[in-house]
C-alpha cells in the first residue's frame, strides 16, 4: 500500500470531510485512464512515468506505475490525448490520439523499448487503446464532438442522439423516451454536471430547459444502467458537456435552413387537398473559442437564434350540415340502414341562438379522419406555429497551477411561441383567438478539479437553474362566462393563463484516492429546488352543457324508428343538449392570497413549493488482479419531505385512514403548521456492485448490479394532492342548474364562506365532488433495483460487439389511488336487475317488476331520463351512482338535499365516507418489470469513419406508467391485476444505427491529397445517417362501460373477444383501407357500418364485469425512418485553416408515412380504429458552415 505524508493525509481528511458536510447532486465531468506499463518481453515495468498531455490546451497530467506496472489518472477531462510512457534504460514511447469520453474508462496499454529515455517511438492509439471496458459494469455510451456535429439532426436537436442506443425508446421522440423501460422520471439529465430538467413538470426523460444544440455540445455520455455510485438521482444517466477553448483560436458561423418547398407533404393534409404545413425555420449564430493565456486559460462563446415562422397540420372536429340543423344520422338496429331524426322535432326542445351562433362561426367539414361522417366530421388546417428561441453559451477554463484548474459555463435561453399548436392551446380555429407560452432560462456550471498530494483528486461543483415560464390566453372572454361541452370542437379556447418560476442550487463534492490496487471515492452533494407556481383555472364561470337533473333528457330509443344502439343514444343526447343550449351545471374556483385573507375574487391560485435533496457515496474500484476489477460501494440518498412555504397548504388530519373518515377534519399542514405532509424517509441505502473480468485480450466479461432512488415528478404529485381539498382553493358546483344559456341557465355563482379548519362535511356540502387527499404518512422514495451480465468481444482493432441481458424492477413508485370506491350492495345489484328487465320488456324500468331502492332514492332516481336509462341498459351500475347519483347527491339522497323529492336512502348506502366524493391516497402503489436482450456493435473513430448499431428485444410490465399529477385511481380495488399492462414505451424490437463516414477524397484525405480544383470539386465529402426501426406500440382495446366503477375510472375495462383470437387480431392490426378511403387500424372486418367495433367480436362487459381481454394485448404498425447528412467541406483561399461546409440533411429521406395511432382504442366509438395524424414526411435542411 502506498505512504501518505502529513500534509497529503491531512488535505485528504479535509477533502474527505468537506465531502460529509457538503453533502452529490451535481454530477463529475471526468473518467478514469488506466492501464499497463510492460516492456517487449511482456514483463511490466514498475516505476515508469506516464505523462498524458491534452492536445487541445496542453496541460499535462502525471503519475508513475506501481509495482504491478499497473498506472491510474481517476479522473481526466474529455478530449484528445497524447500519453507518453518510458523509464530508466527504456525509450519513451507515445500514443496519438487517445480518446477520453466523459465517464467512460479508457484503457491503454503500454509497450515500452529498451533504449535512452530521449528517444522517443510514436504509435497510433487504435492498437494500445481498448475498445473494452475492463473497469466496471456500467453500461455507458458517448457519442463524440464528431458524431455531434456531422449527423443529421432535425432541429439541431443533440438529445435525438439517445434514440440511437441500447434500451432507449421513444415512440413519440426523444423528449418522452424511457430509459430501459423506466418512467421518464427516473433519468437524471444534466449539462456540465448541474440539473437541466424541468423541476416542477418532470415527465419527460429528455425535456432540457436549456435545449442541447450540436454547435456548443462537446460530448455526450448515456449511462442506461449500473452507474457508479457518485452518479444518483435517477436509474439512468444523460450527460452532455459544453464546448472549450484551447490553444488555437477557433471561429464558426453558420446558418440552417428548412422550407416547405423542400418538403414531401403531410399524408392527411394530401388527402384533405389542403396545402402543405409552412415551414420556415432560419437558425444562425457564431461561436468562438481560444487562449486567454495559452496553456492557462482558455474561453468559448456561442450565440445563436431560431426564428421559425411556420404551421402545423390540425384537425378539429366539426359538425355536418344536417347535424348543425338537428338532423342526428344513426344506423338503425333491425336492418343495418341509415336513418336520420331530427331532435328538435322529437324533443320539442329549440336551437339556442348564442349556441347557434357559436356553431355557425365553425368551419364545416373537408377531412374524413375523424368523426362518423355522418353527424361530425374532421377540419383539418395549418395552424399558425410561430418561434422564436435564442442561445448565449459561455464557457471558460482556468489552470490556476499544476494542481488546480477551474471551469465555468454560463447557459441563458429564451422562447417566446404565440399560438403553441405544442401545447394544444392554439387558436382553435382560424381567426380564433389562442394562447401561447414563452419562457426565459438560465443554468450556471462552476467547478474546480484539484490534485491533493499524489494519489488523490478533488472535484467540487456548483449549479445553479433558474426558470421563468407563461402561458397565456389572448381570449378575453367578452361576455363573461365560458362553455363546456362534448361531440365537436369547441370555436373557444378555454384554457386559462399559468405559468411558473423554478429555482435550482446545487452543491457538491467528490474526491478520488488512488490507494495500490484501490481506487477509492467519497463525496456528496446538496439540491435545493424552489417552484413558485400560478394558475387561473376556472376564475371564470363555466356552464356545463347537458342534460341532468334540472332538465331531464328527453330522448328514448322509441323515438328513433328501427331502433338505435345506446352509444349513438348517448351520442344524440349530447347533440341536443349542447344545440339547445341546455345547462346542467355550474361551476367557479375562488382562492385565498394568504392563511387569514379569505376568498379574494379574482385572485389566482399561486403555490410556492420546495424541497431538497442530499446525498453521501462511497465506492471502491479494486483492481484485483490486471484482468479483474471489482466495483463496490453505496449511495445513500435522502429526498427531504416537499413543503408549501406560504404555509397555504391543506390535508386531513390523521393519515391514510382519514380519507374513509365521515368525520374528518382539513386544516393547515406543513412545516409552518408544524405538521409535514409525510414523515421523512431516512434509510435510503443504494448498493452497487460490479465485476469485469478480462477473459483474453479480445473478451471481457461484465456483470453488475445497483439499486437507484429515483425522482418520480414530486412538485406536481404534491400540487394535485394539496389543490384537490378545498378551502384554500374552492371549486363551486352548482349542479341540476336547467334553464339554457340564451334563457336563465347562466346563473351566477357566489364566493363560498372561508373556514380552516373545516370538516369533511363541510367541504361536500360545499361541493358535491370535493376529495380528501392526503399522502401515506409512510411514503416511501421509490427506487429501481438493476442487473445486467454481459460479453464484450474485441473484433477488430477498432471494433467491438457487446451481448447482454439488463433487467430491473421498479419498486416503491408513487401512485395516488381512491380509497372510497363506491360500494354495491346486494339489494341494490337486485333492483338494478329488475329495472333492466322492466326496461328490456317493456321500454320503461318503472313498469314491470316493483322496484325497491330505487323509489328510495329523490325523483325516484330519475328513470325517467333517456341517460340514465341508457346506463340501465349498459349494466353500467357504477356510472349510474358515481358518475350521476352521488354528484347531485343534492337531489337524490336523504340528508343531502333529496329529502325534498321525497329521498328515504342515506348516501352512506353508495359510500364507505359519504361526507366526500373520493378519498385519495398518495402511497407507493406501483411497480415495473423489465428483461431485455440488447445486441451491440460499435466502431471507434478511425480513418474518417466510425458507426455503431444495436438491437434490442425489450418486456416492460407495470400496473401504471406515471404522469403528472401520478393519480390514477383502480377501476376496482379488489381486482388490481386489472391494471398490469405494457406501457406506452414497450417496444418490443428495436434496431439502430448511426454512421459518419469522411469519403476518403480530397484535401486532408487518403485520394486526391492536394489543393487542385479536381479535388476541390469532387474531393471533401462526408456521409452520415441515422436509422430507426422498431415495432408498433402496445394497443388496448376498452370499452370504457362503468360496469363496476364510474367511467372516469374505467381506464382498464376491457371488452369481451368472441369468435377470434388475439393471435388473429394482431394479424388483422396494422395500416387498413376502409371502403370509404379512410385508414384504419383495423381490417374491415373489425369494423361495423356505423364506424364502432363490430358487436360479434368485441362485446362489452356486462354489470359488475371487467372485460376478460387482456390490456395492451396487441401491437400497432412498424415505425421506420431513415435520415441522412451530407456534408461538403470547401477549403477557403485565404487560410489553411479556413474553409466552408455546406450541409444537406434529409430526414425520412425515403418518405414513409409512419402513422400515428392511438394506443387506446374503443368500440364504442364511430371513430373506433380511425387513424387521423402521421409523423412527419420527409423534410431538408440546408446549412452553410464557415470555419477559422
Amino acid at each position: 500500500m502506498a505512504r501518505i505524508g502529513g500534509r497529503t493525509a491531512i488535505a485528504l481528511v479535509a477533502g474527505i470531510v468537506l465531502a460529509a458536510v457538503v453533502p452529490a447532486a451535481a454530477q463529475p465531468l471526468t473518467s478514469r485512464v488506466e492501464g499497463t506499463v510492460q516492456d517487449e518481453t511482456g514483463s511490466v515495468v514498475p516505476g515508469a512515468f506516464v505523462l498524458m498531455t491534452q492536445v487541445d490546451t496542453g496541460i499535462v497530467w502525471e503519475t508513475t506505475t506501481d509495482e504491478r506496472g499497473l498506472y491510474l489518472f481517476p479522473r481526466m477531462p474529455p478530449g484528445t490525448f497524447r500519453v507518453a510512457a518510458g523509464a530508466a534504460g527504456f525509450a519513451t514511447t507515445v500514443v496519438e490520439d487517445v480518446r477520453v469520453a466523459l465517464n467512460a474508462p479508457t484503457s491503454i496499454d503500454i509497450v515500452v523499448e529498451v533504449g535512452a529515455v530521449a528517444e522517443t517511438v510514436v504509435v497510433a492509439a487504435a492498437g494500445p487503446q481498448s475498445l473494452l471496458n475492463t473497469a466496471n459494469a456500467e453500461l455507458n455510451t458517448n457519442l463524440s464532438r464528431e458524431q455531434v456535429r456531422d449527423l443529421p439532426l432535425n432541429g439541431r436537436d443533440v438529445t435525438q442522439l439517445a434514440l440511437t442506443q441500447a434500451g432507449v425508446t421513444g415512440p413519440a421522440g426523444a423528449r418522452t423516451a424511457s430509459i430501459n423501460g423506466t418512467r421518464g422520471t427516473f433519468n437524471n439529465f444534466t449539462l456540465d454536471g448541474v440539473n437541466n430538467q424541468d423541476t416542477f413538470i418532470r415527465t419527460d426523460a429528455l425535456f432540457g430547459e436549456i435545449p442541447v444544440k450540436e454547435s456548443f455540445i462537446e460530448e455526450i455520455s448515456i449511462t442506461t444502467g449500473n452507474a457508479d455510485v457518485d452518479d444518483g438521482l435517477g436509474a439512468s444517466q444523460t450527460q452532455f458537456v459544453t464546448r472549450s477553448g484551447g490553444n488555437r483560436f477557433d471561429t464558426e458561423a453558420f446558418f440552417y435552413h428548412r422550407n416547405e418547398a423542400f418538403n414531401a407533404t403531410n399524408f392527411f393534409n394530401k388527402a384533405a387537398g389542403i396545402e402543405k404545413e409552412r415551414v420556415r425555420v432560419h437558425e444562425f449564430g457564431f461561436n468562438v473559442g481560444g487562449p486567454i493565456a495559452r496553456d492557462r486559460a482558455f474561453f468559448f462563446l456561442n450565440y445563436e437564434e431560431e426564428r421559425q415562422p411556420g404551421s402545423s397540420s390540425v384537425v378539429r372536429r366539426v359538425l355536418t350540415d344536417p347535424a348543425r340543423r338537428g338532423d342526428f344520422s344513426y344506423v338503425r338496429q333491425d336492418n343495418g340502414q341509415v336513418a336520420t331524426v331530427n331532435l328538435f322535432d322529437a324533443s320539442g326542445i329549440t336551437p339556442d341562438p348564442v349556441i347557434r351562433s357559436l356553431v355557425e362561426s365553425t368551419p364545416g367539414p373537408n377531412d374524413s379522419s375523424v368523426g362518423d361522417g355522418r353527424n361530425t366530421a374532421g377540419h383539418r388546417f395549418n395552424s399558425p406555429d410561430d418561434t422564436d428561441a435564442r442561445w448565449l453559451v459561455f464557457r471558460g477554463d482556468y489552470v490556476m497551477n499544476p494542481r488546480h484548474s477551474l471551469m465555468g459555463s454560463l447557459h441563458h435561453f429564451r422562447l417566446d411561441t404565440p399560438n403553441s399548436v405544442f401545447n394544444d392551446i392554439d387558436a382553435v380555429f382560424p381567426g380564433r383567438p389562442g394562447a401561447g407560452q414563452g419562457s426565459r432560462r438560465t443554468l450556471a456550471s462552476f467547478g474546480l478539479t484539484s490534485a491533493v498530494g499524489r494519489n488523490a483528486v478533488n472535484e467540487a461543483r456548483f449549479g445553479i437553474q433558474g426558470y421563468r415560464a407563461w402561458f397565456a390566453n389572448d381570449e378575453t372572454f367578452p361576455d363573461g362566462y365560458r362553455l363546456s361541452f362534448g361531440g365537436f370542437t369547441n370555436p373557444v379556447r378555454n384554457f386559462m393563463d399559468q405559468g411558473r418560476e423554478t429555482r435550482n442550487l446545487e452543491l457538491s463534492n467528490s474526491l478520488t484516492w488512488v490507494t495500490g490496487a484501490h481506487t477509492v471515492k467519497l463525496g456528496g452533494g446538496v439540491r435545493w429546488t424552489q417552484v413558485d407556481a400560478y394558475n387561473d383555472a376556472g376564475l371564470v364561470p363555466t356552464y356545463a352543457l347537458g342534460f341532468g337533473t334540472g332538465i331531464p333528457d328527453p330522448l328514448v330509443p322509441g323515438l328513433f324508428p328501427g331502433g338505435i344502439s345506446s352509444d349513438e343514444l348517448g351520442r344524440a343526447s349530447g347533440l341536443l343538449a349542447t344545440l339547445g343550449g341546455v345547462v346542467d351545471e355550474a361551476y367557479r374556483t375562488f382562492n385565498v392570497v394568504s392563511t387569514t385573507s379569505g376568498f379574494v375574487d379574482g385572485a389566482t391560485e399561486r403555490r410556492i413549493l420546495g424541497q431538497n435533496f442530499v446525498n453521501l457515496h462511497a465506492g471502491d474500484t479494486w483492481r484485483i488482479t490486471p484482468e479483474t476489477s471489482l466495483t463496490f460501494g453505496v449511495r445513500w440518498e435522502l429526498h427531504t419531505v416537499p413543503d408549501e412555504t406560504q404555509g397555504l397548504a391543506l390535508l386531513p388530519v390523521g393519515g391514510s385512514e382519514a380519507v374513509l373518515d365521515p368525520n374528518a377534519v382539513v386544516d393547515f399542514a406543513g412545516s409552518a403548521a408544524g405538521r409535514p405532509f409525510f414523515n421523512s424517509d431516512r434509510n435510503n441505502f443504494a448498493p452497487n456492485i460490479g465485476v469485469a473480468r478480462q477473459l483474453t485480450d479480445k473478451l471481457v466479461v461484465r456483470a453488475g448490479f445497483a439499486r437507484n432512488y429515483v425522482l418520480d415528478n414530486n412538485m406536481t404529485t404534491v400540487s394535485n394532492a394539496l389543490g384537490a381539498n378545498d378551502g384554500l382553493r374552492q371549486t363551486v358546483v352548482l349542479p341540476g342548474v336547467g334553464g339554457t344559456v340564451s334563457g336563465g341557465g347562466l346563473v351566477p355563482v357566489e364566493a363560498p364562506e372561508f373556514k380552516i379548519p373545516r370538516t369533511a362535511r363541510d367541504g361536500i356540502l360545499a361541493d358535491s365532488t370535493a376529495a380528501l387527499f392526503t399522502f401515506d404518512p409512510d411514503l416511501r422514495t421509490p427506487s429501481v433495483q438493476q442487473w445486467n451480465v454481459g460479453l464484450q468481444y474485441q473484433l477488430l482493432p477498432d471494433t467491438a460487439v457487446e451481448a447482454r441481458y439488463v433487467g430491473n424492477r421498479g419498486t416503491d413508485l408513487i401512485r395516488a389511488i381512491d380509497l372510497n370506491q363506491l360500494l354495491l350492495p346486494d339489494a341494490f345489484v337486485a333492483d338494478f336487475r329488475r329495472a333492466r328487465r322492466n326496461l328490456a320488456a317493456n321500454g320503461d324500468p318503472r313498469i314491470g317488476e316493483p322496484l325497491q331502492i330505487f323509489p328510495q332514492l329523490g325523483l325516484g332516481g330519475f328513470l325517467q331520463s333517456g341517460s340514465v336509462q341508457n346506463w340501465i341498459r349498459n349494466g353500467e351500475i357504477g356510472q349510474y351512482i358515481g358518475g350521476f347519483l352521488a354528484p347531485n347527491r343534492i337531489f337524490f339522497f336523504n340528508g343531502e338535499g333529496g329529502e325534498r323529492f321525497g329521498a328515504t336512502l342515506p348516501i352512506g348506502y353508495f359510500y364507505a365516507n359519504p361526507n366526500t366524493y373520493v378519498g385519495d391516497v398518495v402511497g407507493n402503489h406501483s411497480y415495473s418489470e423489465y428483461d431485455a436482450l440488447q445486441l451491440e456493435v460499435r466502431r471507434a473513430w478511425r480513418d474518417g469513419f466510425t458507426a455503431q448499431f444495436n438491437y434490442t428485444w425489450g418486456q416492460v410490465l407495470t400496473d401504471f406508467a406515471g404522469s403528472q399529477s401520478n393519480f390514477r385511481a383502480f377501476f376496482d380495488n379488489a381486482q388490481p391485476e386489472l391494471e398490469v399492462m405494457r406501457p406506452g414505451y414497450d417496444i418490443t424490437h428495436t434496431l439502430n444505427g448511426n454512421w459518419v463516414w469522411e469519403i476518403p477524397v480530397g484535401e486532408g484525405r487518403r485520394w486526391m491529397n492536394d489543393r487542385s480544383a479536381l479535388s476541390a470539386l469532387v474531393g471533401g465529402w462526408n456521409l452520415s445517417g441515422f436509422v430507426r426501426i422498431h415495432s408498433g406500440e402496445p394497443i388496448s382495446i376498452v370499452s370504457g362501460r362503468g360496469t363496476v366503477n364510474r367511467g372516469s375510472r374505467a381506464f382498464v375495462n376491457t371488452v369481451h373477444l368472441t369468435g377470434i383470437e388475439v393471435e388473429e387480431l394482431q394479424r388483422q392490426t396494422g395500416i387498413h383501407r376502409l371502403e370509404d378511403g379512410r385508414v384504419s387500424l383495423f381490417d374491415p372486418g373489425l369494423v361495423a357500418e356505423g364506424g364502432n367495433g363490430n358487436p360479434d367480436i368485441f362485446r362489452n362487459p356486462e354489470m359488475l364485469e371487467a372485460g376478460t381481454m387482456r390490456m395492451t394485448p396487441l401491437s400497432g404498425p412498424w415505425y421506420a425512418t431513415l435520415d441522412i447528412g451530407l456534408r461538403k467541406y470547401i477549403p477557403l483561399p485565404f487560410s489553411t485553416a479556413a474553409r466552408a461546409q455546406l450541409r444537406f440533411d434529409f430526414f425520412n429521406i425515403l418518405n414513409r408515412t409512419n402513422f400515428n395511432v392511438g394506443t387506446r382504442q374503443n368500440p364504442n366509438s364511430t371513430e373506433f380504429g380511425l387513424i387521423s395524424s402521421a409523423f412527419a414526411a420527409r423534410e431538408i435542411q440546408v446549412g452553410m458552415r464557415l470555419t477559422f
